[in-house]
């Protein structure tokens, strides 16, 4: 049996561990992790579903890794992001338009394997598809924005992560003509869309968008994501597809919305056939700390603090 006094010290070793890992994940804001669906790579087959990785901020393209796949075939994951409770969420989008599949819908995502688990249906209009999803973390929503083409207007919607179930929040104006293909908020709780038809980003004030002053800087295309971690210092990274086929990740600049490619984020291309090997349609970024570490310090130290009262 453990004295007091090395009890005391293990209580404390082990506080010291959680806290350390707490500290160290906050001091690595530059190199950030991030998940994302593949829904093109070119080793992807109808029966896998779309690959998922994941790699490093700090070197993209020599950090990637292949996690799994979703195991739900001809999808196209178009949106992907954690809630605030560190639950993986993502959202069928290009290949799910048609009757075939009822339309958009909502899937819990296994983060260590990619395993998606069907929620529900999204309940679009017809000819939507969902193109994005961002975890709101002043509302505390899941928002989503799907899209019909280039003819009506963009919406935006509130998303039931128990049902699947999408309720419109509103048409997207100030921005005619726009095909928006990428959503994420920053910590302040505000929205901002990515639309590939002007290739810039765009601040929402509800459903109201207004241009930031510069464009991306490359010329987007076809399906991609993007995502700002809200936890820390707002950084916002795109997962980029160039109608020259070249895929990168790049970093966007918060106020003028102008990109910069990652040192070591331009993907590879597949040698075969001359396709991007990855194609990510959505960007997320785990909470860190997790939930699950901060519980474990909470506890450690308010239990070395009730040990050190019961002296």
């Amino acid at each position: 049996m453990l004295s007091f006094s090395s009890s005391r010290r293990a209580l404390l070793a082990a506080a010291a561990v959680a806290a350390g890992a707490i500290a160290l994940s906050a001091q690595n804001a530059s190199a950030v992790q991030i998940y994302s669906f593949d829904n093109l790579g070119t080793t992807n087959v109808g029966s896998n579903g779309d690959r998922f990785i994941r790699f490093d901020t700090s070197n993209p393209a020599g950090t990637v890794v292949t996690l799994g796949t979703s195991q739900v075939a001809n999808r196209g994951m178009s949106g992907l992001d954690f809630a605030g409770n560190g639950n993986l969420y993502s959202v069928s989008g290009f290949n799910s338009d048609g009757t075939a599949f009822g339309g958009s819908q909502l899937f819990s995502v296994n983060k260590n394997t990619g395993a998606a688990t069907l929620v529900g249906n999204c309940n679009l209009p017809a000819g939507y598809s969902a193109t994005d999803l961002s975890w709101n973390p002043v509302t505390q929503q899941m928002l989503m924005v799907a899209a019909n083409g280039t003819a009506v207007p963009n919406q935006l919607y509130s998303m039931n992560l128990a049902t699947g179930a999408a309720t419109l929040i509103g048409n997207i104006t100030g921005v005619t003509g726009s095909l928006d293909v990428g959503l994420a908020s920053n910590s302040l709780g505000v929205n901002y869309l990515h639309d590939i038809v002007t290739d810039r980003m765009y601040s929402l004030a509800g459903t109201v968008a207004a241009p930031l002053p510069s464009g991306v800087g490359v010329d987007c295309n076809f399906s991609q994501g993007m995502v700002i971690n809200w936890q820390q210092a707002n950084e916002w990274y795109l997962g980029a597809l160039t109608g020259s086929l070249v895929t990168q990740v790049m970093q966007i600049n918060n106020v003028t919305g102008a990109g910069t490619t990652l040192p070591g984020g331009v993907m590879p291309t597949h040698a075969a056939n001359g396709l991007p090997e990855y194609e990510m349609g959505d960007l997320a970024i785990a909470p860190i700390p997790e939930p699950a570490s901060l519980a474990l310090a909470g506890g450690l130290l308010a239990g070395l603090a009730m040990r050190r009262r019961c002296r």
